[in-house]
């Protein structure tokens, strides 16, 4: 990590990456590194939005709203064609990683789509790499587009997510990335996070549960506990409909100790709550 200031965590010289999960802490993690710098991020370092299509639109509007009002250049990307090399003996996946916009981004899980139907099995709590093809790698493979051998990529997780920050700090990435966590160390809370957009002109236009945005990032995501996924297709059954497709297209589930969505789906309106078991983290984040 190279660091300007020792006395400010978000004084950090590139390259970098600002990985913007497209919640309220990874913004935030934005707007602090922003005024560390004067309000101007310097050239070498770069906002990164991974879009998977299963984003709510609030979501998508956030990221817009943020790169458009702090004047900050946020690039999005998204999996584009997933490619079964089997012309050696050891098959590999090649991945198209593409530059999208507010504009043209997925918004259907195609992306999400693709990669479960060129891998023909579905990710899961033990098998995760829907994050890793769908976000981290998207990233990784833009930098070292640019011609980036090494860099910090700065992950937006606070003081209060400590176990999350030391799977991120002993997870290893790949070559030349070096993960950061400037929330951590400078022991922002999920309560700091909400008292700084308390004070904005501008928010994420999802519900803020005690700091959780329970209909953030992908918005039935698989790791989300089973009462909240209920919970959420009680208010928004349409959203049921992709998860659905998914597990019916590759003839399995995204976890076998939770409902189907399908079975999910038929919960609703029959039974008052549920009571299952909680969340897992993900790096998808905040």
């Amino acid at each position: 990590m190279n660091v300007i200031a020792k006395t400010n965590p978000y004084a950090i010289d590139g390259p970098l990456c600002l990985s913007f999960s497209g919640g309220r802490t990874s913004a935030y993690m934005l707007f602090r590194v922003m005024e560390a710098h004067g309000g101007q991020l310097p050239d070498d370092v770069v906002v990164c939005f991974a879009n998977t299509g299963r984003e709510m639109p609030q979501t998508l509007d956030f990221v817009r709203d943020c790169g458009e009002r702090w004047g900050v250049d946020i690039v999005w990307l998204e999996l584009g064609i997933v490619r079964l090399d089997d012309t050696s003996k050891r098959k590999r996946f090649e991945y198209e990683t593409r530059v999208v916009n507010y504009e043209t981004a997925s918004r259907n899980g195609e992306p999400f789509m693709a990669l479960v139907e060129a891998r023909k099995y579905l990710p899961n709590p033990v098998a995760r790499f829907c994050t890793a093809d769908l976000k981290v790698r998207r990233i990784n493979t833009y930098l070292k587009s640019l011609g980036w051998e090494e860099w910090d990529t700065a992950v937006g997780i606070r003081a209060d997510e400590r176990r999350r920050a030391h799977k991120m700090i002993n997870a290893g990435s790949d070559s030349g990335e070096n993960k950061i966590i400037p929330l951590y160390w400078d022991g922002v809370t999920k309560e700091t996070v909400s008292d700084f957009w308390d004070n904005q002109d501008f928010d994420l236009r999802l519900p803020n549960n005690n700091g959780t945005t329970d209909w953030g990032n992908c918005d039935l995501c698989y790791l989300k506990g089973a009462a909240k996924k209920i919970s959420i297709i009680r208010d928004r059954p349409d959203l049921a409909e992709w998860w659905v497709n998914a597990e019916r297209a590759i003839g399995s589930t995204f976890r076998n100790d939770h409902p189907t969505y399908q079975q999910m789906l038929d919960y609703v309106g029959d039974q008052p709550s549920l009571e299952l078991d909680d969340s897992i983290s993900c790096y998808c984040g905040d």
